[in-house]
């Protein structure tokens, strides 16, 4: 016998990304004999953290652009996970990153463990993380050889693309068949 009514889970994978004003260089045709020019933001090179969680299967996304990549952020993000759905328990599938095994975490995920479980991955193991295909599709579509005009229109850029990423983008990068799925209300 249940003591408690049962709760809808969602599953989110989750990670966190760099978003650098410094192009990312990859594979390109140039002329032979000639050189590819990148500009370069300087000594500066200023960039962002893009933290991410997209659930699955429905490939819903909760994307937050931050200054840094500290166990504040992480919280912050998960704390806006458990805001968007509060009747709903959440299982977060992460990696090892010391900014989401610190002890600082500790109190936070204690306070939330009935709404909220990590579930940690193997070390060195970023194929199992559905959002890892993610970041690479976005680096081959929008930071590859290109250069942006500040951070801000890279931030801006990103955010418009993920808005932008159809259903079937998503179920392709989990890969799962699209016409398989069947939603319940």
């Amino acid at each position: 016998e249940l003591s408690q009514p049962a709760i809808p889970a969602r599953l989110v994978f989750f990670d966190i990304t760099d978003l650098h004003w410094c192009p990312d260089v990859g594979p390109s045709y140039v002329s032979q004999e000639s050189q590819l020019r990148v500009e370069s933001p300087g000594k500066d090179n200023p960039w962002y953290a893009l933290v991410g969680s997209m659930e699955y299967p429905s490939g819903e996304g909760l994307y937050t652009i931050h200054n840094r990549k500290r166990h504040q952020e992480v919280r912050a993000h998960l704390e806006l996970l458990l805001e968007s759905d509060p009747d709903a328990f959440w299982i977060v599938v992460l990696d090892n990153a010391s900014a989401h095994t610190t002890p600082k975490l500790d109190a936070f995920l204690t306070q939330h463990q009935d709404r909220l479980k990590l579930v940690f991955q193997p070390t060195y193991s970023p194929h199992l993380n559905l959002i890892e295909r993610l970041w690479r599709v976005m680096r081959g579509q929008m930071t590859r050889n290109q250069f942006y005009a500040s951070l801000k229109e890279l931030a801006e850029a990103i955010v418009e693309w993920l808005g932008k990423l159809s259903f079937s983008k998503f179920c392709s990068l989990m890969g799962i068949d699209e016409a398989q799925l069947v939603f319940v209300q």
